[in-house]
């Protein structure tokens, strides 16, 4: 295939963990970040000056709960229990396209379940080394 043209349709870009879509998704976003290290001195003139630090990232999301799908809020809780480390991509399905993949724990799981309207969860997955971003063949 080729490399995906144009701009991309939210619902293409999935969510992989150990190599299957999370089920039932309403949306997902990947955050990463870098830490700030002040190295503001009386010589600076009165500006601020930072190095780079760490880098992190964390993966967020929500969708409806859906106890029979094929990996959805069920095997999130057995991840979130059991403290596993799961591999995650975040991708479409057209080889072609880069990838972001890497290692993460959960850390925040719940599930809401209002009056009058669909039950739904939000995870939130911290990574832990690498976040790699490349074209898997």
């Amino acid at each position: 295939m080729a490399i995906t043209q144009g701009k991309i349709n939210g619902n293409e870009l999935l969510l992989y963990v150990n190599g299957s879509a999370v089920a039932c998704c309403l949306n997902h976003s990947l955050q990463m970040s870098t830490e700030e290290i002040d190295v503001t001195t009386k010589d600076s003139d009165g500006w601020k000056e930072i190095i780079l630090g760490l880098r992190s990232w964390i993966i967020t999301g929500e969708g409806l709960t859906e106890f029979s799908a094929t990996y959805g809020f069920n095997d999130l809780v057995t991840v979130w229990k059991n403290k596993t480390m799961v591999t995650i991509q975040f991708k479409t399905d057209n080889t072609d396209d880069k990838v972001f993949s890497g290692s993460a724990y959960i850390t925040e799981l719940s599930e809401d379940a209002a009056m009058n309207d669909a039950t739904s969860f939000s995870f939130t997955m911290q990574g832990t080394g690498v976040l790699s971003y490349a074209v898997v063949i």
